[in-house]
This record gives C-alpha cells, sequence and structure tokens, in this order.
C-alpha cells in the first residue's frame, strides 16, 4: 500500500456521483430541513397573525350643486361650476374636519372622540364628492361617517355658501368585511420557501464537499489497493411474517446478480490466498454498518460450497451477529468462553445448508483486547488451519476499534470493506495506515453496496438493472451443482458427518487445547 497517497482531491468530478451524494445526503439530512422549514413558517405565521389589525373603511358620495348652475343634470356638459365646486370642496375638506368647530361638533355627535380617520375626495369626471372613513372596527368606521355627514354642512358652512350637498348613496349598516386581510400564511410561505431552498442548497454543497468511495479508481487513488469485486446492493421486501430476510447466497430471494458478485469475489480470494499460502482471512471495515459480517458470511457460504473445509469465527466480540445473520437461534461457547478458559463445550455449529461450521457465541464483552491478545488465540487458530482449507473471520471495525488490529496479526491476509459513500476518505486512510503500521497482509479491498450507474467503472455500475438477468439461469445451475439449491438430506448428513469427524479429530490431536471438548451442534434439530 502506498502511504503516500492523500484523501485531497483523489475522487474527479462526475455528475453521477455529484447527484448520489446529493440523493443520499438528502435522504438523511432533508428532514432537518423540513424542520427548520415549518419552524419558521410557523414563526412568521404566528408574528403576522399577532401584529394583523383588520382595518374597515366605509363611503358616502354626495351630488354637488353650485346655486349659479344652469342645470341640476351633475353629468351634463355644462356641470362646470358643480365641478369646480367639488374640486373645492376636496380640497379644502382636511381643514374643514380637522377645525377645532369640527371636531366639536364630532364629539356631541358621537359623545367621544372620532376613532378613524376621515378623507374626501372629488370625482374628475363629475360634480361629485366622496366622504370616506377608515377605523379598526366597523362599528367606528360607520358611526364616524354618519357623524361627519351630519356634522361637515356645519363646519363648512362658510366655505359651502349657496352650494348645496346632497347624499346620493350612503350606507345603511356598517361594513362587513376588512378592506386588508390577513396575510399570515402568505407570509409563512414567502419565508418558509427561500429557507427550504437555502437547505437544500447547503445540502448540495455538502455533497460537493463529501470524500467518499464510490468506484475502485477512487479505492486505488486513495490507499493503492486492488478492488477485488463489486457487492451490489440488495433490499428484500417482507411479503409476509415468514419471509426470508437474510441477504445470503442460500436465500433464494436474493438476486442473482448478487450471486454472480459473491462468486466472483470467491474465486479471487481463492487466488489471492493461494498465491500467500494463507488459509486464515481476517475481514474489517472502517465503520460499522458497511456489510463486512454479510461479506464475510456469503464468501464463507460459496467456499464451502466448493467442498472446501471452512469455518467462519465470529471475532467481534462486543458485538457477535454470525449466528443471526444466519438463522442459527442455537445457544453456544463462542471466542469469550473459549479464550477466558470458561468453557466446556467448544460448540462447533453447523449451518443449515451448507458444510461451513461457525464459531460464535452468546456472550458480549466491552473490552476484549486482553482476550484476543493471548498465546491462546493463536493456539487455537493453528489447531483450526491443520484441519481446515479456510478460516475467515469476522472482525469489528478497524476506524473506530483496535480490535480488528489485535486479530489481524494471528490472519495470513486481512479483507478491507469499503461502503460506497459511507466512510470518509480520511477515516478509510487512517484505518488502513493503522493496520498497515501493525504488519497486516492486505490482499484486497470490496466495494459494498453499490448503487446502479455510480462505480463508473467495471460492471458493477450495471448490478442495479439488468446485468444478473443475463447471467441468472447459468449460475443459478452452478450453484445448485455446488449446494446452494439441492442440498438435500443425505448430503447434509454427509456434511454433518464430516464436520463432527472433524470436531474429534481435533479433541483427540495432542495439541488439543487444554480443558475444551471440541463437539458439533446440530442447529437444524435445535433451531
Amino acid at each position: 500500500m502506498d502511504e503516500k497517497n492523500n484523501s485531497g482531491g483523489f475522487m474527479e468530478f462526475d455528475f453521477r456521483v455529484v447527484f448520489h451524494n446529493f440523493i443520499n445526503a438528502a435522504k438523511h439530512l432533508l428532514w432537518i430541513v423540513v424542520i427548520i422549514t415549518i419552524l419558521v413558517g410557523c414563526y412568521v405565521h404566528y408574528t403576522a397573525d399577532r401584529s394583523y389589525s383588520p382595518i374597515y373603511r366605509t363611503q358616502a358620495i354626495f351630488s354637488v350643486h353650485a346655486s349659479y348652475s344652469a342645470t341640476t343634470d351633475i353629468l351634463s356638459n355644462n356641470n362646470f361650476m358643480d365641478k369646480s365646486a367639488a374640486l373645492t370642496l376636496s380640497a379644502t375638506f382636511p381643514y374643514v374636519i380637522s377645525s377645532e368647530h369640527a371636531s366639536m361638533l364630532m364629539v356631541r355627535e358621537l359623545d367621544h372622540e372620532p376613532r378613524g380617520q376621515i378623507v374626501a375626495t372629488a370625482t374628475a369626471e363629475a360634480a361629485l364628492f366622496t366622504m370616506s372613513v377608515t377605523a379598526g372596527t366597523a362599528k367606528d368606521a360607520y358611526e364616524t361617517l354618519i357623524a361627519a355627514i351630519n356634522v361637515y354642512p356645519l363646519a363648512a358652512s362658510s366655505i359651502l355658501g349657496d352650494t348645496q350637498l346632497k347624499v346620493i348613496n350612503c350606507p345603511t349598516e356598517p361594513p362587513t368585511t376588512p378592506i386588508n386581510t390577513n396575510d399570515a400564511m402568505n407570509s409563512a410561505i414567502s419565508a418558509a420557501i427561500p429557507v427550504f431552498l437555502l437547505g437544500l442548497l447547503a445540502i448540495f454543497v455538502l455533497s460537493l464537499t463529501r470524500k467518499t468511495v464510490h468506484s475502485a479508481e477512487d479505492l486505488r487513488k486513495l490507499v493503492n489497493l486492488k478492488c477485488l469485486a463489486y457487492i451490489p446492493s440488495v433490499h428484500l421486501k417482507k411479503h409476509s411474517n415468514t419471509a426470508n430476510l437474510n441477504v445470503l447466497v442460500t436465500n433464494p430471494r436474493v438476486p442473482s446478480s448478487f450471486n454472480e458478485s459473491v462468486r466472483n469475489l470467491r474465486i479471487k480470494i481463492q487466488k489471492q490466498m493461494a498465491q500467500h499460502n494463507a488459509k486464515i482471512l481476517l475481514i474489517t471495515s472502517t465503520l460499522p454498518n458497511e456489510g463486512k459480517t454479510t461479506v464475510a458470511t456469503n464468501l464463507a457460504l460459496s467456499l464451502a460450497s466448493e467442498g472446501k473445509q471452512v469455518i467462519l469465527i465470529d471475532g467481534d466480540l462486543r458485538k457477535q451477529s454470525l449466528k443471526g445473520t444466519l438463522g442459527i437461534k442455537a445457544s453456544s461457547d463462542g471466542l469469550i468462553e473459549i479464550l477466558a478458559g470458561n468453557s466446556k463445550n467448544f460448540r462447533l455449529l453447523t449451518v443449515p445448508h451448507s458444510s461451513l461450521l461457525l464459531l460464535s457465541g452468546d456472550q458480549t464483552i466491552d473490552q476484549p483486547h486482553p482476550l484476543l491478545d493471548t498465546p491462546r488465540f493463536k493456539h487455537v487458530l493453528e489447531l483450526l488451519r491443520k484441519k481446515m482449507d479456510y478460516i475467515i473471520i469476522d472482525s469489528p471495525p478497524a476506524g473506530i476499534l483496535s480490535d480488528a488490529a489485535t486479530t489481524a496479526k494471528y490472519a495470513d491476509a486481512t479483507l478491507y470493506i469499503v461502503r460506497q459513500d459511507l466512510a470518509n476518505s480520511t477515516q478509510i486512510l487512517d484505518s488502513i495506515q493503522t493496520l498497515a503500521a501493525h504488519n497486516v497482509n492486505l490482499i484486497g479491498c470490496v466495494l459494498n453496496h453499490t448503487q446502479a450507474g455510480t462505480t463508473r467503472y467495471g460492471y458493477g455500475s450495471k448490478y442495479g438493472a439488468g446485468y444478473g438477468y443475463a447471467y441468472g439461469y447459468k449460475y443459478a445451475n452452478s450453484y445448485t451443482r455446488y449446494g446452494y439449491g439441492r442440498y438435500g438430506y443425505s448430503r447434509y448428513s454427509e456434511a454433518e458427518n464430516r464436520a463432527k469427524k472433524l470436531t474429534q479429530e481435533i479433541a483427540d490431536t495432542s495439541e488439543a487445547v487444554e480443558a475444551f471438548d471440541f463437539s458439533i451442534v446440530d442447529t437444524n434439530e435445535t433451531t
């Protein structure tokens, strides 16, 4: 591995990758944007609603007639004098209505100060004079208008002279609707939309700055390790309570593309292990949820389907999960009891419908390092090495725990799992450099959980659609021949007998671990 590589600028710009990053980031962060948007919208709506004050307006229209006008037709072409009088009244109205005399008359008429704003306008096309009142309540607007109608002729008598006002349109009741609407909802929407768009922009910027792995080329530039296989993302829907949701090559519901990717990985692992004369393979990753347990389990099943003697060891003593992955409910002792010397029953479990052996326990421990860093663990592995073709160890994530580095020193080779677009490139680089510092033999990486169209190189980008169908029938037959589809009673009995014999041989060996009784547990009968 070239440790001189760094995470800066390792990934070239690719629209598909950016789009994938954006969608992935949106899945995790969009709810935060939505909540912030809703909170902002609710706050703006609340403040706008609290500050809203309805305004009511009512008005009366007068016709203006000058005493010297020759006609009473206000729409006549000869009513120029009436129009002039209307304009004069409109211009002088503010002074008249605000005069001390008018104010006194208004108070006398209303029994209180006027509660509204009174304005007057003249209609240019006709000798019309409009008086309007706006107020905070419909009642105040109406009462103030009626009072102004009654008071104005008296207050403006000196201005009116012989000019006569005639009310031609006067309201008979207060207005029912305000002239201004409550725009709280529109204000909330207007504030929420920019917040939501800014949130999307922030997610997009974040997706541009994410330095994660999407392809074999990214891995090569980052850590100079070969990508041995792409493992496609598989999501099994639960059609019933008894539906098998385990993503295993033994599950007929798993698509053929997944089985084919595991088969390709198995072939490359066999080649790599043969080149290094290796038997013990440790599988780790940077972070949890990268799929190392799924890869380890399916690789072990695939190797066992070839007739190889394979044992899968649950090396994550903080969270043992292999039995759950394989659907095994039998109780058993695992590495914790064996390494601590508290077990008299080394329970090698048989995996249903496979010749694969499993070493996994029920207990967990918070600090497994003292147990793993003992000669006893090495002794157990050496015993298994003599009788097994492959020993697969599923270890904890190397990026957050030192357990993987401790266990890896007993392994012949280490396979590193990288889930597409999960761990940061710096985290991956630091984790692999930590393993390299312990002289771990890293034989390659697996790009796991790949999405269609994002790997950019190789057939991994086709896994999501179509690829599996081209090879499905051919390799379905191959897996049936290897035992994934046609593992009948007689063949399973043969595998069980072989496992029991192997267990007894281990128990009878002169180098057997003291105080341990190696026995086999039939998980088909126990479950």
